[in-house]
């Protein structure tokens, strides 16, 4: 069943238009990655499934559902999650109070510390962290609380933009783990990443995007054997 799609979508910022006539689809269950070169469009892409660009024509949809221009707010609370390029944990709290906001949709704050007790179970490098201020975390650990919080709403869709950018090699594969455990779990999984090889070696699907268009299509097998592909995108 296809989960997420893009038809047609053409989005930018303002009078700023960013991607051309966009079509993707992402079916249940899958980890789908999307590559391409700095600056072709791949976070607008995100923000526009999200709420934080503006779609000018075209739709999205999810589960059939047309769900264009809806807030982040919106997004979050039917079940799609965010974690940002840029590093979004809330740096003056404690490792628990973020996992908490990421629960805020509950209004619900037992329902919210039952969730987080789960998600501990998940991700057990966190509990000796769990009164330790956010900010002191290293950036491997950060990544791993920012994905711990956007799983506390139990998302459908999970997209995570650039999630091994800035990381030491030993968190990287950390982090693509997660990725895979996340998934087996039964979270669609939606990703940009930069290490375009890793991201593709995970991913059921793959979307190269390149001065806002989609380029090629194919699984991550495909994607990485091709010889296009990799003469433009991969190094090869």
């Amino acid at each position: 069943m296809t989960l997420l799609e893009l038809n047609d979508v053409t989005a930018g910022y303002g009078n700023t238009t960013v991607l051309h006539d966009v079509s993707i689809a992402v079916e249940e269950g899958e980890i789908a990655c999307l590559i391409g070169p700095n600056g072709s469009g791949k976070s607008t892409l995100m923000k526009s499934i999200y709420g934080f660009a503006d779609i000018f024509s075209g739709e999205v949809r999810m589960e059939g559902e047309d769900v264009t221009g809806r807030s982040p707010q919106e997004s979050l609370k039917n079940g799609m999650s965010y974690v940002l390029q840029d590093a979004s944990v809330f740096p003056d709290m404690t490792v628990h109070e973020n996992m908490l906001m990421g629960g805020y949709v509950f209004n619900d704050d037992e329902r919210a510390n039952a969730r987080a007790e789960e998600l501990y179970e998940e991700f057990p490098a966190l509990v000796e962290l769990k009164s330790q201020k956010a900010g002191s975390l290293s950036g491997g650990q950060r990544r791993l609380l920012e994905f711990a919080r956007a799983l506390m709403v139990e998302p459908e869709v999970m997209m995570l933009d650039e999630p091994s950018i800035g990381l030491e090699p030993k968190y990287i594969d950390q982090v693509f783990d997660r990725i895979r455990k996340v998934n087996d779990l039964g979270t669609t999984v939606l990703l940009v990443e930069q290490n375009a090889e890793k991201g593709l070696s995970v991913a059921d699907k793959g979307f190269v995007l390149a001065s806002g268009e989609i380029k090629f299509t194919g699984t991550g097998t495909e994607l990485l054997n091709n010889d296009e592909v990799g003469r433009l995108y991969l190094g090869g």
